[in-house]
């Protein structure tokens, strides 16, 4: 390894290509943490030469800029090709640098200035050593395969009017933006004509850079890995593409690595798999979280996102597999997710996802996954499977019980899961869930969660949205065969409410006669956030008329509540009440709470049905 200050035209002088390795993440800078900070460096670095060029002696101090460290690894010399170097790391400042220039050069050439030229002799090797062959080697820098149609137009020639091929790449923007800076930087008041002479002397004689050259014996993918908390940090996502395109490339499978990047790879690079949602209180990358779901598949234990890239790595390390297969089968992961993802609330494993989804859970993904990557289970096997996860962790939830040991719990589902034969792996997940005895891995059954609906306080007790997860299964339960597609519900639709029928503060809205006992009191209080009591609402009802009398509130509820938990057995008699329906919706008190919610609790026993009967040789603690 060999490191030293060097001035950036010393960097770009040279007829050289700096080319983008593929395990690179794409461009990612943008204008407030990046541009807007570089573009102040250089034209302090413009305004010291300014300074210096119109003193007296016109002679340059030794005073630099520094921008930073570019690491840099020589390729092999290729037949009529120009000298090239991989970027390490530092190849979104290079990047950025050029666009810079490219925008400099425009400008440049629009005001008929000379500098146009020289600020091309940095973004463009000379045409007479190019072969007409190769001609990319027409650029300093080789930008990624998924960003080059945005840098070509970054660093066009001055004169192409030509649309931008995607108007929101960063790329694109960052063009833009640095022509909108120079333009406003040249016309301040009292500018200097020469002012883009002084920007090409700073750019070639002040601004500074660290370049480490790395040696023969240098590993580029460790010192990639060493530099990490450079720049816009990494997502563990790029580490693994960074160790796995090494191991491409190491495994003599070179000639793969660019199709394996646009026809596997690109996709998780996109804006979707790299947003980040919430597990638990922390954010993480959902490409991150895809790939602990595949690894833990692959080792059949849990994988941290926290230590993904080290567990991967040691992984890697000991498998046989070719990389360029395990690129493709993690591509063939994120399709499978993706598809879940669309899963309709109509079938079982939709109805599972979608609870997934509004209540941040996530450790059945692993066995989600590997049960629909594994060749030849059959769509009743699935359904199985799904529902009694879904029924597993509903039933549990209603009945207050710890989530603390999920993760080990699914993680021996899973191994059911990988070991069982396709014909029979849905049953292996609920003869897995079915056989725990221990109160912090029940199943409970179908007594003990009629008990947990039907106690008092669900409202308080329950996860507000695992309860209207429950609320909107039971309401798509209730809609008819017609209503498929038309009318269902999603527990993620964030215009459903959870409402209460009787207010909670009925003391003062829903007062009970001036004589009533305490035991009627208590029976009041005791009502309130019974299931009976809770409908959803299409739209959250006001709380002066949430708390208005039944008769005013009758009418507003069925405006708002144009659901069937309200229109069947709210506004309507449910089955079990034994009453006709003008009597029912004559009032709402106590009597109709108890009777409803033994009717919902019927229903939720229909929809997660209880574990399966399991001998006693099978039970696992």
């Amino acid at each position: 390894m060999d490191a030293g200050d060097v001035k950036l035209g010393q960097v770009f002088s040279n007829d050289h290509v700096n080319e983008i390795p593929l395990f690179q993440r794409p461009y990612v800078w943008d204008q407030t943490e990046n541009w807007a900070p570089l573009w102040r460096d250089v034209v302090a670095a413009a305004r010291d030469v300014e300074t210096e060029s119109e003193s007296g002696s016109g002679v340059l101090s030794d005073s630099t800029y520094f921008l930073g460290a570019v690491v840099i690894h020589q390729r092999p010399m290729r037949a009529k090709r120009l000298d090239a170097s991989h970027i390490i790391d530092g190849q979104q400042r290079m990047t950025t640098l050029q666009v810079l220039i490219a925008a400099l050069r425009a400008v440049a050439a629009s005001r008929n200035d000379n500098t146009a030229n020289k600020f091309k002799a940095l973004t463009e090797n000379s045409a007479d050593v190019v072969d007409e062959e190769f001609p990319q080697d027409k650029y300093k820098v080789w930008p990624l395969p998924q960003d080059r149609d945005s840098y070509f137009w970054a660093v066009r020639e001055p004169g192409d009017d030509s649309p931008p091929p995607d108007a929101d790449h960063r790329l694109i923007r960052a063009r833009q933006w640095f022509e909108e800076q120079i333009t406003t930087w040249l016309d301040e008041p009292a500018a200097s004509p020469s002012r883009l002479q002084y920007m090409h002397g700073a750019l070639v004689h002040k601004v500074q850079i660290v370049k480490i050259t790395l040696g023969s014996s240098d590993h580029p993918q460790v010192i990639f890995e060493a530099l990490n908390h450079r720049g816009v940090r990494l997502a563990a996502a790029d580490l693994v593409k960074n160790l796995l395109f090494y191991a491409v490339e190491e495994q003599g499978d070179g000639a793969l690595a660019e199709s394996l990047l646009l026809n596997s790879w690109l996709v998780l690079d996109s804006k979707e798999w790299r947003r980040e949602v919430t597990t638990g209180r922390i954010k993480r990358a959902l490409v991150d979280l895809l790939f602990s779901y595949w690894l833990s598949v692959k080792i059949e234990d849990e994988v941290v996102v926290d230590s993904l890239f080290s567990e991967f790595s040691r992984w890697l390390e000991g498998t046989e597999e070719a990389a360029a297969d395990i690129i493709r089968e993690m591509r063939a992961y994120a399709d499978v997710y993706a598809l879940l993802m669309e899963e309709p609330v109509t079938t079982a494993t939709g109805r599972l996802v979608a609870t997934m989804r509004a209540t941040g859970t996530n450790t059945p993904w692993p066995v989600l996954l590997a049960l629909h990557s594994k060749s030849g289970v059959p769509l009743d096997q699935l359904e199985l499977a799904a529902s009694s996860i879904d029924s597993y962790m509903m039933r549990r939830g209603v009945a207050d019980l710890t989530t603390k040991d999920y993760n080990r719990i699914f993680v021996g589902v899973l191994k059911m899961v990988i070991k069982a034969d396709p014909s029979s792996a849905g049953t292996a997940v609920a003869t897995s869930l079915g056989a725990h005895t221990a109160e912090s891995r029940l199943w409970p059954s179908n007594e003990e969660f009629k008990e947990a609906l039907e106690r008092p306080g669900l409202y308080d007790r329950m996860y507000r949205a695992r309860l209207r997860s429950m609320l909107v299964a039971i309401e798509n339960h209730l809609s008819s065969p017609m209503d498929v597609g038309g009318s269902l519900r999603d527990p993620n639709d964030a215009n459903l409410n959870i409402e209460h029928v009787m207010p909670q503060k009925w003391a003062e809205f829903w007062p009970l006669d001036p004589g009533a006992t305490d035991v009627e009191v208590e029976h009041r209080e005791s009502s309130i956030h019974r299931l009976g009591n809770l409908t959803l609402a299409t739209t959250k009802l006001n709380p002066s008329m949430s708390n208005k009398a039944w008769a005013e509130k009758r009418p507003i509820l069925q405006d708002k509540s144009l659901v069937k938990l309200t229109t069947g057995s709210i506004l309507a008699s449910p089955d079990l009440a034994k009453m006709d329906d003008d009597t029912w919706r004559e009032s709402w008190d106590e009597a109709r709470i108890t009777a409803r919610t033994s009717y919902l609790a019927k229903l939720a026993q229909e929809i997660w049905p209880g574990p399966p009967v399991i001998s006693e040789n099978a039970q696992a603690e």
